[in-house]
């Protein structure tokens, strides 16, 4: 896999960038193994994160993080090979893994609102996420929006959450990037993005990984320390004060937590 000069070109115009079927029909087929096989684990204190939500339907997982150091598949597609040769090509420069997450927005699965990953992300500086689908993602299934090249104006509209002002993201122009098994979505931390309620009968799990420039050191073990302490404190916080259901550090998730 390799990208070519319109797809570099449009990563540079948009901010963000598909890529359908970046992962080949055996490879795709081995990351909805292995979603499957993390989202059975049982929970962790001190290793792999999972996080609930209350959905119309009942209690189900909404995200799992912190698994690649559990689970060699997935430490091997997504620590080397043709994911970190597309990630030096849009940065720049080489990658390396800051963080990881499966959100799985089952039916009735709370969205996201509009944010940008900035925010959320102090130690780094240049950091791009890739997005790989393991289910179908469409707009009724609550698929990521983006709005095109407004990457290049640095934080819009920051809120008290962390997120882009309701009133500012409202008067946004938002695509919805619909994608399929094995599809990829590369976007960069300042390319505003959003998610809707899950309204079909089907998961919409989706791969989330985050790299920072190798220059700025590996910041992995810094981040999850940082995590798992704001997460003590969120559970602790109490209602109105707008930490208590926050599964990141911005406060972007619009599902019900359940701690």
């Amino acid at each position: 896999m390799t990208l070519t000069p319109e797809q570099l070109n449009q990563w540079q115009q948009d901010g963000f960038l598909k890529v359908a079927a970046f992962l080949n029909p055996t490879e795709t087929e081995a990351l909805q193994c292995w979603v499957e096989e993390i989202e059975s684990w049982a929970d962790s204190e001190d290793r792999w994160m999972h996080h609930r939500e209350e959905t119309p339907f009942g209690i189900r997982l909404s995200r799992s993080e912190n698994f690649v150091p559990y689970h060699a598949g997935m430490r091997s597609l997504l620590t080397q090979g043709q994911v970190l040769d597309a990630l030096a090509l849009l940065m720049g420069e080489s990658a390396v893994l800051y963080k990881e997450k499966i959100n799985y927005k089952y039916p009735g699965g709370g969205g996201y609102a509009a944010h940008q990953d900035a925010p959320a992300y102090d130690e780094i500086k240049h950091h791009v996420t890739c997005l790989f689908s393991s289910d179908p993602a469409t707009s009724q299934s609550g698929c990521l929006e983006f709005c095109a090249s407004r990457h290049r104006e640095g934080l819009i509209g920051l809120n008290d959450q962390g997120c882009i002002d309701r009133e500012i993201a409202d008067g946004m122009e938002w695509i919805a990037v619909e994608t399929e098994p094995g599809d990829a979505v590369f976007f960069d931390s300042y390319a505003p993005h959003r998610s809707s309620v899950n309204q079909s009968t089907a998961p919409r799990r989706t791969l989330y990984v985050t790299y920072n420039a190798r220059s700025e050191g590996d910041k992995r073990d810094a981040y999850y320390e940082r995590k798992r302490q704001a997460l003590i404190r969120y559970a602790a916080a109490g209602e109105g004060t707008g930490q208590s259901g926050r599964i990141s550090t911005i406060g972007h998730f619009q599902g019900k937590t359940v701690h």
